[in-house]
């Protein structure tokens, strides 16, 4: 094994002059380097740890430390790392694929490490010798590669795998330390085509398993495994109202946050304690908070609606509303009543866009010059609701991109709305990016000799984005058989022939050719 090492420990190092047999301890430091690199999502080292794992697996004492660093990382590295090993690994022998004779039988795998790369072989001789290994029942290391082997293409070896999974989580008393380690590997196994018999033995573990070994399983770091152990979980009752309660509140998968929060509702209403939707209907997520202010008003307890009028989330707020017309109330007046008591937020501008009517611009007015930017595009985008005809393009200069977007909604929604001149001088490479881009998607709906002109002004503008837009509007133009309603304006005919033969060098002959065979014909 001497030139593996070689080759292992020259990757990334100075090259040597002589074949050397590096320490054992530089090749154990090197392949935990590699794991923890691939850990972080590179995977770029894969074959060189595959390289390190061979060279050591002979061995039991650096075997057994190389284990415990594939250990301690991540279950998910073998998914990868099956491939990476398979690629260093020797093909089968030419007897083994054509049949002809029976393969010789290898040496029995001395280590859980050589077990393990025997598990990864071409050999499906071998890959399903190695699942029969004692080790791959009792090393909870090899439990990620023994997933991996479920989804195994050759039918014994898969078989084998199962079989051998079926065992190891039918022991209770390994449950603890194998649910955490098999549930992140089994949800991604899981998406493969021969998935769903071990994910599916995994469910059934998390149904038996204890209170101890589900809270290591909800623990787990992996968002995915948490979100599919809740998932399992919820859905038989598994979880008491503390855990829910607790997971609603401040599990960081969002799915699984509002899955619980979900739960807890739905079991609120069935056992007609109103207190425990009250619980999460200000922390949980917007999907949770609905669900509990919906069981609250199930409840008869639509007292809660007025004070998530103003929610950011548009779905809480006609929720809430809801709740104050059941509870008698007429959300709308509510709006009107705290717009006017002034300091009014996103939400209560959004909500007053929700049921509000056109006579009720005066109110939202004020806000356009509000100091905060996410008011003053929510504000733009209530008038636009309402219907309201009052000028909002002195804001197509406002610093914050969010309301510029906004403005040209309302513009594009009404009509032109913006003098023709103005929309020339933003679009000029003085102003700032956002502006440019907001005036070149006005003038280009405006008319089809605006946006020639638009687009040929900008296909050689510094800005890759415009450049690009410009340029793939100007192509399928002049890939149109459609000719405008009117001629080409006579002071724009110069420059935009002009134009034209400055385009030459960013469009293709082809386009090149079209664009002034469009202008002969139309201009």
């Amino acid at each position: 094994m001497t030139w593996i090492k070689e080759h292992f420990l020259r990757h990334g190092e100075p090259p040597v002059d002589q074949p050397v047999d590096p320490p054992v301890e530089q090749i154990v430091d090197s392949i935990h380097r590699l794991v923890t690199a691939t850990g972080r999502g590179r995977h770029s080292g894969l074959d060189q740890l595959a390289i390190g794992l061979y060279a050591l697996a002979a061995d039991a004492e650096p075997a057994a430390r190389a284990m415990d660093v594939l250990a301690a990382v991540d279950p998910l590295a073998w998914i990868d790392l099956d491939l990476a090993v398979r690629r260093q690994s020797p093909p089968p022998p030419l007897d083994c694929r054509s049949h002809a004779a029976p393969a010789a039988v290898a040496p029995e795998p001395a280590t859980p490490l050589a077990v393990a790369l025997a598990a990864c072989g071409w050999n499906g001789r071998e890959r399903a010798r190695a699942m029969a290994h004692p080790a791959m029942r009792s090393e909870a290391g090899l439990l990620p590669l023994l997933l991996v082997r479920t989804t195994d293409w050759v039918d014994p070896v898969r078989d084998r795998a199962l079989r051998v999974l079926g065992e190891v989580l039918a022991d209770a008393a390994a449950l603890p330390v194998a649910l955490p380690i098999a549930v992140p590997v089994a949800v991604r196994m899981g998406e493969r085509v021969r998935g769903r018999p071990a994910l599916e033995q995994v469910r059934d573990a998390l149904m038996r398993a204890g209170q101890e070994t589900l809270d290591l399983v909800l623990g787990s770091p992996d968002s995915r495994a948490r979100r599919f152990a809740y998932d399992v979980l919820v859905q038989a009752g598994r979880l008491d109202h503390e855990r829910l309660v607790a997971a609603a509140l401040h599990e960081p998968d969002q799915v699984s946050r509002t899955r619980c929060a979900q739960a807890l509702a739905a079991r609120a209403v069935a056992e007609e304690r109103p207190e425990h939707a009250v619980e999460i209907l200000d922390d949980a997520t917007a999907q949770g908070r609905i669900a509990a202010l919906t069981a609250l008003v199930q409840l008869g307890h639509p007292e809660h609606g007025p004070r998530f009028l103003g929610d950011n989330a548009g779905m809480m707020r006609l929720t809430a509303q809801w709740a104050v017309r059941r509870a008698g109330g007429e959300p709308a007046e509510l709006y009107r009543q705290r717009i006017k008591a002034g300091g009014a937020t996103r939400g209560l501008l959004a909500g007053l866009g929700d049921c509000g009517t056109r006579a009720d611009d005066a109110l939202v007015l004020p806000y356009l010059r509000d100091p905060r930017s996410r008011v003053r595009a929510e504000a733009v985008r209530t008038l636009r609701r309402l219907g309201s005809r009052a000028d909002v393009t002195a804001l197509l200069e406002d610093p914050a991109p969010v309301v510029v977007r906004n403005v040209v909604a309302a513009v594009q929604a009404s009509g032109p709305g913006v003098a023709a001149e103005r929309l020339w001088a933003l679009l000029g490479t003085g102003h700032p990016l956002h502006v440019r881009r907001a005036a070149y998607r006005l003038l280009v709906h405006r008319d089809p000799w605006s946006r020639v002109r638009a687009d040929l002004l900008l296909v050689r503008d510094p800005d890759e984005k415009l450049r690009g837009r410009a340029r793939d509007d100007l192509v399928r133009w002049c890939r149109s058989s459609t000719a405008p309603p009117a001629r080409l304006p006579a002071g724009w005919r110069a420059e935009v022939e002009e134009l034209a033969r400055a385009a030459e060098g960013v469009l293709s002959s082809e386009n090149a050719r079209l664009l002034h065979l469009a202008l002969r014909l139309f201009a």
